[in-house]
């Protein structure tokens, strides 16, 4: 990838932009100022780079991103359209996400760049043509991969075709606590899964309550299970389970839940099992870092100490990052899982093949535009090359060394999931339920989801 220039760096004169290209952006942009040439192929990468057109000086973006998250973004593309000359206007689609996108597809108006969120769609709009391969933009996967966790490119690529890469992520690895809280009832963060259990019962011993759970929002269980699934039978069973070849019948599947179950017992959480199923997870969050705490833990993603430090639950926080808030990774499973990631993210891609389009997304490659991103503290930039502490607070900059430093990252499994409630039952093993029969129908509604795919 070529350098960026910085916010203050002016544009001199109308070609400078370019200059900043890799050596393949600047053989595309070459062939299309040859002359007219017709739309790249969006089917599977046989249109080539050559089939570029010339854009017309401006791009239109679109994702959920609303908020902090939006802001934090406008910084990105106002230092793109500062160094690249290209206007780009911005449209948040929080709630009607992908009904938009397919009213513009069947208008034959598309976004230029889509940010999307959850593989499933993604991969809709891939194998029905709706994206652009990176190829076509002339972005080739051997030179981009380096600045990607193992495995992270994976989650663009459809049928050998790369269309997307991440944009932006949440690990979900992390255990949150008070390192001061924890000094007054003397315990420490621990490292494997039967210190865990220690020190959920250290904290009862010392008259504290050990776990915060907002299981009322179901998906905060689904990621406890991946978490520990991973880490308890490995990446190779994790693929396969979250795949059309899943058996969610597995001894394996069952195993994972017990041993989640046996550590979220009723006395271990606050307000017991029915509680926490009526507990939303800011509300659980506030139970660890409000203004009158009530747990010690809560495990969720690298988001959680945005919010925690925020205004919905304790902006006084702010500042107090590695002393009143701090989190630790979840631990090894029987020796096992040290190096695995879970995590939550948005993929980019391009939805119409001209150079305007292709600078942006060679751009969000850069490492000048993750840098420019990651200052601003509300997201995980998943470029590797972005030293850690360029993010602004400890929270971030540990998430940032430990993706950097994963042996392997997947993505939500339940968001991989074309159908099936796994929510859903994993509430029912919170509540004791006969797991068998909820896993049996649990197996039959994923398989249906998968073969209607």
């Amino acid at each position: 990838m070529g350098a960026w220039p910085t916010l203050t760096e002016k544009v001199e004169e109308p070609m400078r932009k370019y200059r900043f290209l890799g050596p393949a952006m600047v053989a595309v942009l070459a062939l299309a100022a040859c002359g007219p040439s017709e739309p790249g192929a969006s089917g599977g990468g046989d249109g080539g780079a050559a089939d570029l057109e010339e854009g017309d000086g401006s791009i239109l973006v679109t994702s959920l991103w609303g908020g902090a998250e939006e802001a934090a973004f406008q910084e990105v593309l106002a230092a793109f359209e500062e160094a690249s000359g290209i206007t780009v206007e911005y449209e948040a689609n929080r709630t009607d996400y992908q009904s938009v996108i397919r009213t513009r597809l069947q208008g034959g108006n598309p976004f230029d760049v889509a940010i999307i969120p959850g593989v499933g769609f993604f991969r809709q709009l891939a194998t029905e043509g709706s994206l652009i391969p990176l190829s076509d933009l002339g972005i080739e996967l051997a030179d981009i991969e380096g600045q990607f966790a193992p495995g992270l490119l994976d989650y663009g690529n459809v049928d050998d075709v790369q269309y997307a890469f991440m944009a932006k992520l949440n690990g979900k690895a992390s255990i949150f606590y008070s390192p001061d809280r924890f000094t007054d009832l003397g315990v420490e963060p621990v490292e494997t899964w039967d210190d865990l259990v220690a020190l959920t019962d250290d904290i009862k011993a010392a008259g504290g309550t050990p776990w915060a759970l907002g299981a009322g929002d179901s998906w905060t269980l689904t990621d406890w299970f991946e978490i520990m699934y991973i880490k308890e039978h490995g990446v190779e069973a994790y693929d396969t389970l979250f795949s059309a070849e899943g058996d969610w019948t597995d001894p394996t599947v069952a195993a994972t839940i017990d041993r989640m179950t046996s550590l979220l017992t009723e006395e271990n959480i606050d307000g017991g099992v029915e509680g926490s199923l009526a507990t939303l997870f800011v509300d659980a969050i506030a139970k660890v870092f409000g203004t009158s705490p009530s747990a010690e833990l809560y495990f969720g993603g690298s988001f959680v100490g945005g919010i925690a430090t925020g205004v919905d639950v304790n902006p006084d926080l702010a500042g107090q990052e590695g002393t009143a808030i701090d989190w630790f990774p979840f631990p090894t499973i029987d020796g096992a899982g040290d190096g695995l990631v879970t995590f939550g993210g948005d993929q980019i891609a391009a939805m119409v093949a001209d150079t305007d389009t292709a600078e942006f997304l060679e751009y969000m490659l850069s490492t000048e535009a993750a840098e420019v991103w990651a200052a601003q503290g509300t997201v995980y930039v998943p470029n590797t090359n972005v030293d850690p502490s360029t993010y602004p607070t400890v929270i971030m900059q540990k998430d940032a060394e430990l993706i950097n430093a994963a042996e392997a990252i997947r993505f939500d499994g339940s968001d991989l999931l074309p159908g099936g409630d796994l929510g859903a039952a994993l509430q029912s093993a919170l509540r004791g339920e006969d797991m068998g029969p909820v896993l049996e129908q649990l197996q039959t509604d994923v398989s249906t989801a998968w073969g209607s795919q």
